[in-house]
């Protein structure tokens, strides 16, 4: 089957991460998950990489070549790793739960927590490659305290903390 093409990780990062939970450290058709399984994972974990790159105007998929090598690469450790953590949920009996108190303390939380990380950073527009469009954040004001000519001025409505039913 294989993985797609605008899937990052490979299916030899992801071994080399959770490889030991087969024999011989290679996953195929005879494994718990099969090769195909973890391929799909790829994919998966990908698709919510490349929506979020998407989302904040970076050209889908990035390609590793001119100046976008370093955020392949990057991309690539982010796909495997958030492939491992849900390789990791296939064990039996080994679930997962990123928003368990003892989720810390696992491999797991920690393969989840670098797939975060790195759609943290694409969040933010940090990430270092192509975009297809700009996007600026701007500021949403609701309301003013200085108007055009940059004068204060008063509220229209106040409250104190304390001025509503169920305040503390």
């Amino acid at each position: 089957m294989g993985v797609g093409p605008n899937t990052y990780g490979t299916v030899a990062r992801v071994q080399a991460r959770v490889g030991d939970l087969v024999d011989g450290r290679v996953f195929s058709t005879g494994t718990v998950p099969t090769l195909a399984q973890v391929e799909v994972l790829l994919d998966d974990v990908a698709a919510r990489i490349n929506m979020e790159l998407r989302a904040m105007g970076y050209t889908v998929p990035v390609v590793n070549v001119g100046t976008d090598v370093e955020a392949f690469e990057y991309l690539r450790a982010a796909n495997s790793a958030g492939a491992a953590a849900l390789v990791l949920n296939t064990v039996p009996g080994e679930l997962f739960d990123p928003d368990s108190p003892e989720a810390s303390l696992s491999r797991r939380w920690g393969l989840w927590a670098e797939l975060n990380a790195a759609l943290k950073y694409i969040s933010k527009g940090d990430l270092p490659a192509s975009r297809t469009i700009t996007v600026e954040v701007t500021k949403a004001w609701a309301g003013s305290q200085e108007d055009d000519d940059g004068n204060t001025t008063t509220p229209a409505f106040t409250r104190e903390r304390t001025s509503y039913p169920g305040a503390w």
